[in-house]
């Protein structure tokens, strides 16, 4: 319990919204695809390669977007925050090795796992790029 109370409550809520909006968008996604006849249904087993590729893709580009709320929230701890977010995701992408070998193929595990910190800091690079933009925006309004 000690470690916990370390960790600011704000910390923790900015990398809860980066998990949710990446699960949101991913589940969101996968049902879209799914009733459109390209994906099985959530829970149903997927080993086409063209198919697991198609949902690394959008998977990673929901973990920037995720990594990018979770800075946001986050804002002086957006660094920290991303990188809790980015581990988060190594370690549960491969424990899903283990838990999900038979609903997926390991590298597509194995190759989120790797992936997690790179993306998530991705997603906190373009939030240091956005904070630039509206601090140039406010010179140039107070100007």
């Amino acid at each position: 319990m000690g470690m916990l109370r370390k960790i600011p409550i704000h910390l923790i809520v900015s990398v809860a919204a980066g998990i949710a909006t990446a699960m949101a968008l991913s589940a969101l996604t996968h049902e879209i695809l799914h009733l459109l006849g390209v994906f099985p249904a959530i829970g149903e087993p997927n080993f086409d390669t063209r198919l697991t590729l198609i949902a690394f893709f959008y998977h990673s580009i929901y973990a920037i977007i995720g990594a990018f709320v979770t800075a946001i929230i986050a804002k002086e701890k957006a660094k920290k925050a991303v990188f809790i977010l980015g581990t988060k995701e190594a370690i549960m992408w491969l424990l899903g090795i283990i838990l999900l070998w038979h609903q997926a193929p390991a590298w597509y595990n194995l190759s989120k796992a790797f992936a997690g910190i790179p993306l998530a800091m991705v997603g906190g690079k373009l939030y240091e790029l956005y904070k630039l933009s509206k601090q140039e925006k406010t010179k140039t309004v107070v100007r």
